[in-house]
């Protein structure tokens, strides 16, 4: 962990540009994943029912800002649903104020994220066992590597990988979460020290990796911005649009190439960067 007293003088820099009430971005982290520590014995989740908020009226977007060098852009996207490294924090966080103003409790099934908007609600699988929870999005974070959540220790422990730090996971959007005052507490119940039964993989984590994976290139409400975007890259591979909606408007997704590990992907995303294109998502084809 970096000194707080850098985080706070490094952050001040990079959120220079951002509103007068700007998200508190405090974490970063070591590359060998989450803090030390014991963690109780954890049971099933549980229901999602009533986490889902009506309304995504009380979400905050958020500003883009830069952290460590690295420029991120919040945006909102139904249709999030992404594979990538998890991480994980805990001790180190615990009663701090989070980034959208609520107090990070380690023991509650929570999760940073940097674009999505907080607090959301978001589906996390481990799809190295097929474990699978359900946390609320209230912080920004992690800031390293290419890790697309950070978990708290209590969801850490529930998907198993809390000793080991890292797990490779899927992270989909469900909705927004009620606000901070009417929002129930997302938590696991203590198992009195029965070991955790590991869950039965659900079928659409067991075929993600025969669905294969693809990059998203970019997300447009005009669709001659999207053919444009395929154009400039159709020599580079397979590459094409489809069509959605989010929050009641069009948006048009411009998708590149189709594999079945990780590894190509990331390849591929090395190869894009030669035809100026930077910022790329890799997400699990339907």
């Amino acid at each position: 962990m970096i000194r707080s007293a850098f985080i706070v003088s490094l952050l001040g820099l990079a959120l220079t540009a951002c509103s007068s009430s700007p998200e508190r971005l405090q974490r970063f982290h070591s590359s060998t994943g989450g803090s030390t520590g014991a963690a109780p014995m954890l049971s099933a989740p549980q229901e999602t029912r009533g986490l889902i908020a009506r309304s995504s009226d009380h979400q905050k977007v958020g500003n883009p800002y830069t952290v460590a060098g690295q420029r991120f852009v919040p945006y909102r996207d139904d249709d999030y649903d992404e594979i990538g490294i998890g991480s994980w924090y805990g001790p180190n966080f615990h009663g701090r104020p989070t980034a959208n103003g609520e107090v990070f409790d380690q023991n509650l099934m929570t999760a940073a994220h940097t674009t999505l908007p907080i607090p959301s609600i978001v589906e996390v699988t481990n799809l190295e066992n097929g474990r699978q929870v359900i946390v609320r999005l209230n912080d920004r974070g992690p800031f390293v590597d290419d890790r697309i959540i950070d978990l708290s220790r209590a969801a850490a422990e529930a998907l198993d990988y809390r000793a080991r730090g890292l797990a490779r996971v899927r992270v989909r959007y469900l909705g927004p979460a009620h606000a901070n005052a009417d929002a129930p507490d997302l938590h696991y119940q203590m198992a009195e020290g029965a070991p955790t039964e590991t869950p039965r993989p659900r079928q659409e984590a067991a075929q993600t990796a025969a669905a294969g994976l693809t990059l998203q290139l970019g997300a447009f409400r005009d669709r001659i911005n999207a053919d444009q975007l395929v154009e400039r890259v159709e020599d580079a591979g397979e590459v094409w649009v489809e069509a959605g909606s989010s929050n009641g408007s069009p948006v048009y997704r411009v998708f590149f190439g189709r594999w079945n590990d990780q590894g190509a992907a990331f390849e591929a995303r090395s190869r894009l960067a030669e035809w100026g294109v930077y910022e790329t998502r890799m997400v699990a084809l339907d």
